[in-house]
């Protein structure tokens, strides 16, 4: 049989009673040997038990899916997760994957009464993990409120050192004159690209070590522990869940009756009045406003790719005597932000969108191309080998599906988490059906004769259609056959797909097949 191991840590099991990740793995790898099982592949985590979405799991459940074990094998139930309902939507994923499940220090036998016993084991576990991040935020609120740094509070601040024994922040001086280097050239240049470029050329390594960005500078310009100010609990994180996305976190500020000033815990690195100045920039209306302009529309927006790197170009107004002239270029063109420069040169875009438009436009309406991509269409090999493929995979998930309905009428698993896998698997059941579609629609016109006149009818159609479309309508057009450039100033590749029937009564655009076709 073949088996993966799985282990997991977090920040505060790291080593306690001996759970180390070398630990875990030596005694799964272990006990695998004396099963007699083929260890394939051995899976790491350090994250937080309470959450599903972890990238050493997610590996695990790939893996899973796509048949690559017999077995999975993990230290402990609470080292797999320790979240009672996580716990049931792993297990309905082992037994839909027909994968069995060991644990080197629990055994537990597939039985109504063993199952019974898991979840009491999970749940025993998620209380434990709340326990334990309840007192982590008792003593940090302590610690705060005592005058010291809570440990862990963020990865550090530039500028500073951390001294363990009195809790409070320390002045490097080499860092603390770069902090006051970027705030004094940004109330010269007023511009973070300006401050980042300097910062680059001259060498000096961000926190990280690596290289500065405009979001970093922004960051420290409006960090303010460089006057002095460390406040604790400013912020918290909050899990929410987007329209038709998994369950996600995002950081939001706390109400300031529930901020803790440390006092005198980081010394100030900015005097107040260059940091009213910086802010004061910062917050001008006129600056704001000038961001919240609407742009020019740009027609190729995110359709568009650099013909020398392949990088994506974006649109970009520059305004010369008040007459703007809209281009595009390559994000990494005359930049030196993201240590990568492009030699690619501006292409106005006035001139590129109507070459393209055109170009759509003539191939579009050309039944000569349709028929030859038709006739060529015709030959598609490996049709019935990914039809009964999808057929199997849609029937699994299915299966799938009824099972997480089973364990929400059982009482083991909460609609919250229920419903979260239910919409995964119900987007991949859609995208996989309507990829099914499109292969049972290909297959029953293989072999069939090709009625030209009808074809070209279409064509006569689509003229009609794209004849004085304006910006919304050429977009749509752009949309629908799945429009993709490669620009220089020189060439233009555009690729795309072609049109098969004819438009509906009050239909705008034409409607389109999936057979690709290079425009260019």
């Amino acid at each position: 049989m073949r088996a993966i191991i799985y282990s997991r840590v977090s920040t505060d099991a790291q080593e306690r009673d001996g759970t180390s990740l070398e630990t875990q793995e030596r005694a799964c790898v272990e006990l695998a040997r004396d099963r007699g099982w083929h260890v394939t592949r051995c899976i790491r985590d350090a994250a937080s038990g309470g959450a599903l979405e972890r990238d050493g799991l997610d590996d695990l459940r790939a893996a899973l899916r796509r048949g690559e074990a017999d077995v999975v094998v993990a230290y402990a139930v609470d080292r797999l997760s320790r979240n009672q309902n996580h716990i049931g939507v792993l297990f309905d994923e082992f037994e839909c994957a027909e994968v069995g499940l060991e644990f080197v220090t629990e055994r537990f036998e597939d039985t109504a009464v063993g199952r019974f016993i898991l979840a009491a084991r999970a749940f025993i576990a998620e209380v434990e993990r709340e326990k334990i991040a309840e007192r982590t935020m008792r003593g940090k609120e302590e610690r705060a409120r005592s005058g010291r740094i809570p440990q862990a509070f963020g990865r550090g601040c530039y500028g500073y050192t951390y001294n363990p024994e009195t809790g409070r922040r320390e002045i490097d001086p080499y860092q603390a004159a770069v902090v006051r280097r970027i705030f004094e050239r940004y109330a010269e240049t007023r511009s973070y690209s300006a401050v980042t470029s300097e910062l680059n050329d001259a060498g000096v390594p961000a926190f990280s070590g690596g290289r500065w960005y405009p979001i970093t500078i922004r960051r420290v310009l409006l960090n303010e522990a460089y006057i002095g100010r460390t406040v604790y609990r400013r912020t918290k994180r909050v899990r929410v869940r987007a329209p038709g996305a998994r369950r996600r976190t995002r950081v939001i500020e706390r109400p300031e009756d529930e901020h803790i000033e440390i006092p005198d815990a980081t010394p100030a690195i900015i005097d107040e009045a260059l940091w009213k100045r910086v802010q004061h920039i910062l917050d001008d209306p006129e600056r704001t406003n000038r961001r919240r302009t609407p742009k020019r529309n740009y027609l190729l927006s995110g359709r568009i790719r650099c013909g020398l790197c392949h990088s994506a170009m974006v649109g970009q107004t520059n305004t010369t005597k008040g007459k703007d002239y809209p281009y595009y270029r390559c994000r990494h063109a005359y930049t030196r932000n993201t240590g990568h420069r492009c030699e690619s040169r501006y292409i106005r875009a006035d001139a590129l969108e109507q070459e393209v438009w055109a170009e759509v436009r003539k191939v579009l309406s050309e039944p000569e191309v349709i028929l030859q991509e038709r006739r060529e269409a015709n030959g598609v090999a490996g049709t019935e080998e990914a039809i009964a493929r999808l057929e199997s995979e849609i029937a699994s998930l299915r299966k799938r599906e009824e099972r997480l309905v089973q364990l929400f009428g059982y009482g083991e698993v909460d609609s919250e988490v229920v419903r979260a896998e239910v919409q995964d698997v119900k987007r991949q059941r859609e995208l996989h059906s309507a990829e099914l579609a499109a292969l049972v629609k290909r297959r029953s016109g293989m072999g069939r004769a090709i009625d030209e006149e009808a074809i070209r009818r279409t064509c006569a159609a689509v003229v009609e259609c794209l004849e004085g479309a304006g910006s919304d309508e050429k977009q749509l057009v752009f949309e629908a056959v799945q429009l993709k450039i490669d620009a220089t100033r020189d060439e233009i590749t555009v690729e795309g797909i072609l049109p098969q029937n004819s438009p509906k009564p009050g239909q705008k655009y034409p409607h389109f097949s999936s057979i690709e076709q290079t425009l260019a």
